[in-house]
Order: structure tokens, then sequence, then C-alpha cells
């Protein structure tokens, strides 16, 4: 019965073997005839027949030498049908009783894969300790334990994986795998906006000598301290990239981000000194060199270098576009009133009212130097009601409004010398 196997008539051995089995209850092969009768209705997917059969030796035969092999091929068979808690008993049933044996081995193997899918590998490492046979060393252990995480990563388990990653650097924290275990925790705490959880791991990525995950590690720190607005933590790590960085994108997003952060920092001098960096570079992207020229022309008005701010801003408006062009065309009003061309001035607000009205920002302040500009065209009516209409209309913006309270106090005083009706208070 068995030579038909041999020769590919699996349906005529399976006849034989059941006659077999029936015929000769008393014969000393019958549990070689049962254990390839379960081995061929595995090979035409009879799985219910095979494991009757298998059952049927561990059962009739317990001192078969067939019956790890057996139990080998029914823990299989619930592997290959994803019955993984029924393979494991199977599997571990062999390591335990047959060990040392071909089948304890290839048991081993097989839950090891089973604790690996199914993230339990400290449960793995606590039962394979049990086994004499099996020389497990403690780098096994370690690339079992990040084989099952990077599983759950890699088939996008996010929270699987997370949890793994976790645990793996719990049991191995300075392990064969932790410069990937943590950067592959970063990168799923970011994907997942937990930018905080990612910090750290980011961080034990850039602490460690130069690698593939460097300069990924240190755009996404740069990343999440500029969301934060923790401008202190930024600046050395964009340093870092801006020294690093292969890649021109990531060198580009150091410098520009560090022009902002120095100026957001009051290190004007610094933010000048970026943005100088970023406008020398062609290829630089329009919006981006807007930025430069503006932390240009605002540091320049922190430092009270006023033509360099003109230059900076005459630039912005050339390039620039929404509230950055808005910006630019007040400043433009602003030093054409400080020259003294006040009806040019007022041009530049009728424009910015006209062009860039939802920056309501820089609309107020531009109506305060029309009303500057009309109080020195001896149009005092006029420069009064566009103040008061200032008080009463964007008191959302305070400094503004406080500009606006300043000049209506200056304009009525000075009138109060040549018109004694007028209050200095503000109150008619």
């Amino acid at each position: 019965a068995i030579s038909y196997g041999y020769i590919s008539r699996g349906s005529d051995k399976i006849k034989g073997l059941e006659d077999f089995i029936s015929e000769y209850e008393r014969s000393g092969l019958r549990d070689d005839a049962l254990y390839e009768l379960g081995n061929s209705y595995v090979k035409i997917n009879e799985e219910e027949k095979a494991m009757n059969r298998y059952d049927q030796l561990n059962r009739e035969y317990p001192g078969s030498p067939y019956l790890s092999k057996a139990n080998l091929r029914q823990g299989l068979v619930h592997y290959n049908n994803g019955r993984n808690e029924q393979a494991l008993v199977k599997f571990k049933y062999v390591a335990t009783e047959f060990p040392g044996t071909p089948e304890a081995v290839q048991a081993v193997s097989s839950a090891r894969m089973i604790y690996v899918d199914l993230g339990r590998v400290e449960e793995y490492a606590n039962w394979v300790r049990t086994l004499d046979y099996v020389d497990v060393t403690d780098a096994d252990l370690d690339n079992t334990a990040y084989e099952a995480a990077e599983k759950q990563f890699l088939a996008n388990n996010d929270k699987n994986a997370i949890k793994q990653f976790n645990s793996y650097l719990n049991q191995f924290p300075n392990g064969i795998h932790a410069l990937k275990a943590h950067f592959y925790l970063g990168q799923l705490y970011y994907k997942s906006d937990l930018m905080q959880n990612a910090i750290p791991h980011y961080s034990y990525v850039a602490g460690r000598s130069a690698n593939e995950f460097t300069e990924t590690a240190l755009t996404r720190l740069g990343e999440i301290h500029l969301l934060e607005k923790d401008y202190n933590l930024a600046i050395p790590i964009l340093e870092r990239l801006e020294d690093e960085a292969d890649f021109p994108q990531n060198k580009m997003f150091a410098q520009s981000n560090l022009m902002k952060a120095f100026y957001r920092t009051e290190d004007y001098a610094r933010a000048v000194e970026y943005a100088e960096k970023v406008l020398s570079n062609s290829k630089v992207d329009k919006s981006i060199r807007s930025d430069a020229h503006i932390i240009i022309a605002r540091s320049a008005m922190e430092t009270n270098d006023e033509q360099r701010a003109r230059d900076a801003y005459a630039e912005v408006e050339k390039i620039a576009s929404g509230e950055l062009a808005a910006e630019a065309l007040y400043f433009n009003a602003y030093f054409k009133n400080q020259d003294g061309s006040y009806e040019a001035s007022n041009t530049a607000v009728q424009r910015l009212a006209k062009d860039y009205s939802s920056y309501k920002y820089y609309a107020a302040k531009g109506l305060v130097v029309m009303a500057k500009n009309f109080y020195e065209l001896d149009d005092a009516y006029q420069a009064n009601y566009i103040l008061e209409s200032v008080i009463q209309n964007f008191s959302e913006y305070e400094d503004v409004v406080e500009e606006a309270e300043s000049e209506l106090r200056r304009i009525k005083r000075e009138q109060a010398r040549t018109n004694s009706s007028v209050n200095p208070d503000g109150n008619d």
C-alpha cells in the first residue's frame, strides 16, 4: 500500500492502508500504516480524517516510534490553518516528551514562529529555557524579541508594533537592535501624533554615532521642537542637521528654520546671518526667500537699522503674497509717512485696504498711518474720525488700539493749544 504513494496513486494507497488496518489489527506494522494514512490524508487536504488517524496512533500505540512524528504533523496542520494555540500545545508536547529528537528541534523552531507571530516572546523565552537540550543564547532571545516587533511594524499594525518595540527595549535596553527599535518607535509615535513620546526615541538615535537614521531623527526632532515652539531646544538640533545632512532639502530646512528660531529668541544678528545664507542659495523656493527677506526686515527694525529694513521690505513687496505682502505694503506706507510723503503714504494704505482686506491687523495699522498722514495734511477731522474708528472696530489688536489712542491724545492736545473747546482726554 505504501508503494502506491511513490507512483502518485494516492487514492489507491489510502484504500490499501485502510484495508490493512481493518484486516490486520495485531500486525506489528499497524502503527506504520496509521502514520502513513494520516500523512496521505493531509496530502489530499482531508485534514479531519488525518487528525483522526494520528489520534488513533496516539491512543493505541503510546510507545510507537512514530508518535513524535505524528504529533509534530498534527501541530503543523493546526499551524497551517491558523490554529496557533492548538499548534502550540502539540509542539510543546513534542519538545517536552521527545527531547533531543529531530522532531523536538523542529517543534521548538515552529513554536518560536508562533510566539513571534503572537508577540509573546517573553513567554517563549521562559518556556525554551526549561529545555536543557536547546542552547538558547541571549542573542537568540534578543533576535526573537526584535523579530516579533518588526513583524508587526512591517504589517502596519502600529499599536501592536509600539507595544512590542517597547517590550523589546524593556528586555534588551542595550540590545543588538536597540538603535532600530528606538528609531521605529519614534516613527510610530510621530505618525500617531504623539510627539512627546517620539522625542526620547529620536534623541537616542541622534545621540549615537552617525548611522542610517541620524538625518531623519534630527529632522523629526527639529520639526517637533519647532512645532512646540521650543526654540532653544530646536536650535542645537537644527545646527547639527545643517552640518550633517546629506540631502539638500534637509540642509535648507535647517537653515530656514534657524533664521526663524534665532529671530524668535531675539538673536537678530544670527537671524540675519541665516537669512542671508538662505538667500545665497539660488534654488531656494520663492516663499522661503520671502521669509528670509522678512526676517532681515524685522530684525533690522528691532535693531533700529531702518535703511536695511526699507531695502528688505522692498524686496518682500516684490515677491511675497498674502500676509507677508500685507506687512510689506504697510511698511511701505509707514516709511513714506516717515519721509513726509503723506499723499503717497495714503495711496499705499488704500492699496493695502483694497488688495489685502482680509489681513485686518495690517489694515488697522495702515489706518493709523493714514490718520497721521491726514493730520499732517491739515485734516484733523479726518484723522480723528479714522482713529476713533480704529479704537471702536479693532479692539482685538491691543497694540494697534494703544497706538491709535496715543495718537488721538496727541492730536487733541495739539488742537487744544489753539482751540480750548477740545478736551485732551478724548471726550468732547
